[in-house]
């Protein structure tokens, strides 16, 4: 749903740890609460600016936490209406201005269970209270109260109505259009193979021609040398415990496809830990 910024995984938490360092997305983060432990969040690779420390493979291969989430950090474009505020009081005129808005603090926002449509109010009251104006070079503001961050633009038409969007998107754009536009661009993210089936989807009678290409085309496709380069670099900023952990995970993988060294391999791995 493009109102939800936090989601239940629909992996386990160590297969979607994986899936975030191994992959290239970097429109999401990886929350893990546990009750009295402090929180940990795993952000995409290019991201150096998250306060919280990052969970470790065992403590989630072994569930040391009681709840994981992801969260959306896609930057999105909303419509607020500024109230004008003098000393104490509030005057009744209002400018309707465009506003840009991001996800600054992904813990706070899944545990205040915050939606897209929530947000607008929230800016609309800090913008209020920071007497800012439409068309002004403010800069970025974050309201710690819900984790979240935002640059104020220019002013709009009054008829252009107050909805939370996607960045990129123009307003006038109803729900069927918006969820549209972003199953496309998250099939566009995914690379070739997406496309590929996309195609085959409203051209099922060209299957022949999607199978030569993609045999043709199978480097494009596999990226081979940039999951080795993210697997290596991933295997690098591993500790000890961990590669051992791993280890372990892959050994059980691979005794339970009945590959017969695997056992072996496996007993081995567990002497060492």
């Amino acid at each position: 749903m493009i109102d939800a910024l936090v989601e239940p995984l629909t992996t386990s938490p160590l297969r979607s740890l994986l899936r975030l360092r191994l992959g290239t997305r970097v429109d999401r983060a990886l929350v893990f609460l546990a009750a009295g432990e402090e929180p940990r969040v795993a952000r995409p690779k290019r991201d150096k600016t998250c306060p919280y420390r990052a969970p470790r493979m065992t403590s989630v291969g072994r569930r040391g936490f009681d709840q994981a989430y992801w969260v959306s950090l896609v930057e999105r474009d909303a419509v607020v209406d500024l109230q004008d505020r003098r000393s104490d009081t509030w005057a009744g005129d209002s400018t309707r201005a465009s506003v840009t808005w991001r996800v600054a603090d992904p813990v706070v926002v899944t545990r205040e269970r915050l939606s897209a449509r929530e947000v607008p109010p929230w800016i609309a009251h800090d913008a209020a209270r920071r007497n800012l104006r439409a068309g002004m070079d403010h800069g970025e503001f974050e309201i710690p109260e819900v984790g979240i961050s935002y640059r104020l633009g220019r002013s709009v038409p009054a008829a252009v109505p107050q909805l939370s969007q996607t960045a990129g998107m123009p307003f006038v754009w109803g729900d069927e259009r918006r969820e549209a536009y972003r199953f496309y661009r998250e099939a566009v993210a995914q690379g070739p193979y997406s496309l590929a089936g996309l195609w085959l989807l409203h051209h099922p009678d060209q299957a022949r021609e999607v199978l030569d290409w993609t045999v043709q085309n199978r480097s494009v496709l596999s990226d081979q040398a940039e999951w080795e380069r993210s697997l290596v670099a991933l295997l690098q900023g591993l500790t000890t415990e961990d590669r051992g952990f791993i280890g372990i995970k892959m050994a059980e993988l691979l005794s339970g496809m009945g590959v017969p060294q695997a056992d072996e391999t496996l007993r081995r791995v567990q002497s060492a830990q």
